[in-house]
């Protein structure tokens, strides 16, 4: 008698459990599909700025959405050699961290124009999630006069899940845009 009602119990538990967790999943779709392209934090900043760029945005629901972008200083690089510059770019949307690294170099010799030369550093972090598929993209290796060189980190994402099993899958990451001598990093 004592095993079917503890049996009871605990699945009346894990039912009440998961149902809470399709709860909070659907209320966390509904405020991430209301935000507006405009709405996601995103930073713009000129690429000689050598400091640290973030932006962040919180939502109703009090989640923080981040992005930034650093330098990585070192012999090799100057103020006045921007063109030349390994940046570490990162993004957080409360559950998911990634980050990864660009080399940037000149499209050519006395160029104007950006050329994504490397990428490297892919990171990805969850908490009370997994990730799959990760990779960082080159959309857009050089920049030309009228389109930005672009990188991608990207991941699909489980959220509150296993590679297995899930409450909420989304795929996305971090974008980082050069064009006219600015950097812009968001959400994508």
């Amino acid at each position: 008698m004592f095993k079917k009602v503890f049996t009871f119990v605990f699945l009346s538990f894990i039912m009440v459990f998961v149902m809470s967790l399709d709860a909070f999943a659907s209320s966390s779709s509904i405020a991430k599909s209301s935000l507006s392209e405009n709405d996601l934090p995103s930073i713009t900043f000129d690429y000689t700025d050598l400091r640290t760029h973030t932006d962040t945005v919180v939502l109703e629901d009090g989640t923080e959405l981040t992005v930034g972008a650093e330098p990585v200083i070192n012999d090799e690089i100057s103020a006045l050699a921007a063109l030349n510059g390994t940046w570490r770019i990162w993004g957080d949307n409360g559950l998911a961290r990634m980050e990864y690294y660009i080399v940037l170099r000149p499209v050519s010799s006395g160029s104007k124009y950006t050329r994504i030369n490397s990428t490297y550093g892919l990171a990805v972090t969850g908490r009370l999630s997994s990730f799959e598929n990760e990779k960082i993209n080159v959309v857009r290796r050089n920049e030309t006069s009228s389109a930005g060189s672009v990188v991608e980190g990207y991941a699909k994402f489980n959220y509150l899940g296993n590679q297995w099993v899930s409450i909420w899958t989304q795929s996305g990451g971090v974008r980082a845009t050069i064009k006219g001598g600015k950097v812009t990093t968001k959400l994508y």
